[in-house]
């Protein structure tokens, strides 16, 4: 299965510090059912990615990196 088209301009990758959370973010949406992702969705309807959204719609918690709520 081919990954997420959007893989190598996705900010996602940017923003986790942790090299483990991203490889766990990479093979549950970006190698895998990318479709679910809400970045991916954003990109796709050409509306603007907030930059601490994750993958599953959660935005990352500035202080300790820890999700904080969900976008909408």
């Amino acid at each position: 299965m081919p990954g997420c088209p959007h893989l190598e301009r996705c900010g996602l990758h940017h923003n986790l510090a942790m090299q483990a959370a991203i490889r766990v973010w990479r093979s549950f949406y970006c190698d895998g059912t990318f479709a679910r992702c809400e970045r991916f969705k954003l990109v796709e309807a050409s509306a603007d990615v907030p930059p601490r959204l994750l993958p599953n719609g959660r935005l990352l918690d500035g202080a300790d990196g820890a999700p904080d709520r969900r976008v909408g």
